[in-house]
């Protein structure tokens, strides 16, 4: 690979990790300026009573999502002036490849595989921890917790998908899209999934992150926010919502079915496609040495490490 080639790949890696960790800071400041207001606002409601302050505000946070729908506009925003005005129209780009009726549901199907990979891990890992008198809860209720507000049901369900798209598969995917598409899918995957500052989370939205990078480059990004939306909107909350109305033994049943089902069907895709995903591996290769320099990325080693120190802040003693 040439040399001007090998800086561009560490450059591009290095502003786009960077790009990441400044939305995460811009997100943090929002959050905390949010949370004084409405400190402030409980401290009207409940003058000198600092206890039910603090109970109210946290109570009021846990369930709110407005900072949230704010806090993408911004890092929506960070990476249109990134992309210098492409974000909305060149990145955006599609392919002539229709979305048939079956190749939607294979996609829905590793979704479902993902799905299920995410609750096996949690299991495995909790009890790994447990060992060790360590819990993974708060990071698992962190990562699917459902939606208690309208502001939080439009952030996880809309806003969230929809911003995580245009950031990640369409500012992201597209600044890699030059070195191969296997790299591209990859890569974005990779810091896709460190965003997220979740552990569990992390190995979900790497995998997710796969589907919806692939269905962009040989589909449309508009496709992947569809999916996107309903592995968020369908899977996660109405799913939940309509388990809820069942006893807690038959609703985990019924899920785990459906997993199992979904999980079934992108196994034998794997299976019986094999040959094809390897062909289209080759075919889309990246020159030799591009994951090297990418990873000699100061700036992605810093978001990397900062994003998994964060993590270890969801784990708690038992």
């Amino acid at each position: 690979m040439p040399v001007t080639v090998n800086q561009q790949v560490r450059k591009d890696v290095s502003l786009f990790s960077a790009l990441c960790l400044i939305y995460v800071f811009v997100m943090t400041m929002i959050s905390l300026i949010y949370q004084t207001i409405v400190t402030l606002f409980q401290a009207i409601r409940y003058p000198g009573n600092l206890e039910r302050i603090q109970k109210a505000t946290e109570s009021f946070m846990s369930r709110d999502g407005s900072y949230y729908l704010i806090a993408v506009c911004a890092g929506v925003f960070i990476f249109w002036l990134y992309r210098d005005g492409k974000l909305f129209k060149s990145d955006l780009r599609t392919q002539k490849r229709v979305m048939m009726p079956k190749t939607f549901g294979i996609v829905l199907s590793f979704l479902l595989l993902g799905q299920l990979g995410f609750v096996l891990f949690n299991q495995i890992f909790e009890a790994v921890l447990n060992i060790f008198g360590f819990s993974l809860f708060k990071a698992i209720e962190s990562a699917s917790a459902g939606s208690d507000s309208v502001t939080m049901f439009l952030y996880a369900g809309f806003f969230g998908p929809v911003s995580e798209e245009l950031i990640f598969r369409g500012a992201g995917l597209r600044t890699f899209e030059k070195y191969g598409k296997v790299f591209a899918i990859l890569m974005s995957s990779l810091i896709f999934g460190l965003f997220h500052g979740n552990i569990p989370q992390f190995f979900f939205a790497a995998f997710v992150g796969i589907i919806f990078s692939y269905v962009t480059l040989e589909y449309s990004i508009l496709w992947a926010m569809v999916f996107h939306v309903f592995n968020n909107l369908v899977i996660g909350d109405s799913l939940t919502y309509l388990y809820s109305f069942l006893p807690d033994d038959i609703g985990g049943l019924l899920h785990l079915f459906i997993l199992l089902v979904g999980a079934s069907v992108a196994v034998i895709f794997l299976f019986k496609n094999k040959t094809d995903i390897k062909m289209y591996v080759q075919e889309n290769r990246s020159f030799s040495g591009t994951y090297k320099q990418a990873f000699r990325s100061v700036w992605f080693w810093i978001f990397a490490i900062f994003m998994f120190l964060t993590s270890l802040t969801l784990i708690s003693h038992l």
